[in-house]
């Protein structure tokens, strides 16, 4: 493994080199290095011993500047080594025919390795070369330097030719191989582009997955806490629709132990308007420090400090994310756990008559969906308290002997939805035995498809007050249809609003009845009022009476016939 670090640091391109521009320049120079320190044994005279040595130490040089990617400096080395072989040729060979001058050949070649990016430097070198040996030859002829083997114009000549005609060679060469090398540099450099474009491609890919699995993962946990939450109310709603017979303080007391239960609250408290709207006072809690509060009869003022006061007021939902920032809290001593607070208006008609306040240990715990949730059992326990008072009336004025639900058998008509969209009313439905079963048992029923001629049937009886006031009937005709979990309780908790829906529409048309009511015999009576003839009197009455009721003919007598023992006294 080290060997293979130490190949990687001599030989592999660095970040802005070319290809193989490394590797081609250590092993040139390295050879080059020993090529010169070979031949450095051979010599005698001192100023080619001087050469020679410092040929050797620009070698060093340059290698250790190709080490470190330094390659301009490159060039040094073939440059010096020229003037070294013109030296040795001259001082200890034979001038222009010693065979030494080959080596201006492999200086060339050297340079042309070196010079990647110009040819004009290698050419130049060559120009130095032959300029070298042409001189040196040129000196013999003229007798400046000995001319001991006869050196001559056709012998400079020719040595000229060949040394030009071998470096020409070697240019071309290089020239093409300068041209492959931009070609292959250059698809190596738009194969780096384009495999790093991949690697950010994929990356961006991959953070988009991330990201995308992660948002899903988010909203999956989101919608199972929904879920969860919608399914707690809708428990919540079908456990107090079982308890409309309790004492009012009874059920409220249950609706905050369930609240609290199912939703994790830490304290649930309902206010309740007194008569003289003045103060809204706690009836029913589910904390420790909510049941201290309940024994001292703690209230607040309607419209003063607090949530609870500013909400009965109002008429509108208070929360505070932060009961330290928030103004309007009131610190309570029997709640120091409180870190967010929500209060919601209990509201009949357009008279809020209650508040449904929840704490929590956690700050900024309540959002859009809590308050919709909480919302709707307010919403709940106003019909509740509705029905409770109106239920309490009944039993004082007849003994226990009224109805306050709507029967079966009191009335049978419904609705009925098609699937190609249309909606037919007054609808009854045909008996059979699953429909049966489930009106006597309470229960729901889902039969799945058995033959062609039976349908799959899912068939969810409507309770109010555990009294089965309707049904709600579902087919259909697909083959293999099974009825999910989901589907099943989906209907049930529709058929739990549709109940509560019902009951309140009841009330509701109850209380506008007997309006209309008080408002006819307020009318009649101020009409009788306004009379004081005898005959007047009777005539207005018998008429506003017709008009009222709507009867064909109306009659009004005072006094009766005699009987026959009245007769015979008289």
């Amino acid at each position: 493994m080290k060997q293979r670090n130490v190949l990687d640091f001599l030989f592999k391109d660095r970040p802005g080199e070319e290809l193989g521009q490394r590797a081609e320049a250590l092993v040139a120079q390295g050879l080059g290095f020993l090529s010169t320190l070979v031949t450095i044994l051979v010599f005698q005279k001192p100023i080619v011993l001087v050469a020679s040595l410092i040929v050797n130490l620009v070698a060093v040089f340059t290698l250790i500047q190709a080490i470190r990617g330094k390659f301009k400096y490159l060039i040094l080395f073939p440059l010096v080594t020229t003037f070294a072989i013109a030296l040795v040729a001259i001082v200890e060979g034979r001038g222009a025919h010693d065979l030494i001058w080959i080596g201006t050949l492999g200086l060339f070649l050297l340079a042309n390795i070196h010079g990647r990016q110009s040819t004009w430097v290698p050419i130049m070198l060559g120009v130095l070369m032959l300029g070298l040996f042409i001189a040196t030859g040129v000196a013999e002829i003229n007798n400046i330097l000995p001319n001991k083997y006869g050196t001559d114009v056709e012998h400079i000549f020719l040595g000229s030719l060949y040394l030009s005609a071998i470096m020409g060679a070697m240019t071309a060469i290089f020239h093409r191989h300068r041209r492959l090398l931009k070609v292959a540099t250059s698809s190596h450099e738009e194969e780096m582009e384009a495999k790093q474009q991949l690697e950010r491609i994929n990356n961006a890919l991959d953070e988009q997955v991330k990201t995308r699995t992660e948002e899903l993962d988010k909203l999956n946990k989101e919608l199972l806490v929904k879920t969860a939450r919608l399914q707690a109310a809708s428990d919540i709603t079908q456990d107090l629709t079982k308890v409309l017979h309790e004492k009012t303080s009874d059920m409220l007391a249950r609706a905050t132990r369930l609240v609290s239960d199912k939703l994790g609250y830490y304290h649930v408290g309902i206010f309740l308007v007194d008569t003289a709207r003045g103060f809204a006072v706690l009836k029913a809690a589910n904390s420790k420090g909510g049941q201290q509060m309940l024994v001292k009869r703690h209230q607040l003022k309607v419209g003063g400090t607090g949530i609870v006061g500013y909400v009965s007021q109002s008429g509108r939902p208070r929360i505070a994310l932060d009961t330290g920032a928030d103004a309007v809290f009131f610190n309570n001593p029997y709640l120091p756990e409180t870190r967010s607070e929500i209060s919601l208006p209990i509201v009949l008609g357009n008279t809020v008559i209650g508040v449904l306040d929840v704490q929590s240990t956690q700050s900024a715990a309540f959002n859009e969906e809590d308050t919709n949730i909480l919302m709707t059992i307010a919403n709940q326990l106003a019909v509740l308290l509705q029905h409770n008072n109106e239920h309490s009336t009944e039993v004082k004025i007849s003994a226990g002997t009224s109805r306050s639900v709507i029967s079966l058998t009191e009335s049978q008509f419904g609705y009925s939805f098609h699937s190609d969209g249309t909606i037919v009313s007054n609808v009854t439905l045909e008996s059979n035995p699953v429909l049966d079963k489930a009106i006597a048992s309470g229960e729901t029923l889902a039969v799945n498809r058995t033959s062609k001629n039976t349908p799959s049937m899912l068939v969810v009886p409507v309770k109010f007050r555990d009294q089965v006031i309707g049904v709600i009937h579902i087919e259909s005709e697909e083959a293999n249809r099974t009825w999910s979990e989901d589907e099943i309780l989906l209907v049930q908790s529709i058929s739990d609003r549709a109940a509560l829906a019902l009951e309140n529409a009841r009330l509701f048309e109850n209380a506008t009845r007997r309006a209309e009511q008080e408002e006819t015999i307020s009318r009649v009576t101020t009409q009788i009022g306004s009379s004081t003839d005898f005959d007047r009197i009777m005539q207005t009455t018998i008429q506003e009476l017709g008009l009222a009721l709507g009867a064909s003919r109306s009659f009004i007598q005072i006094g009766t016939q005699a009987t026959p023992d009245e007769k015979a006294s008289e």
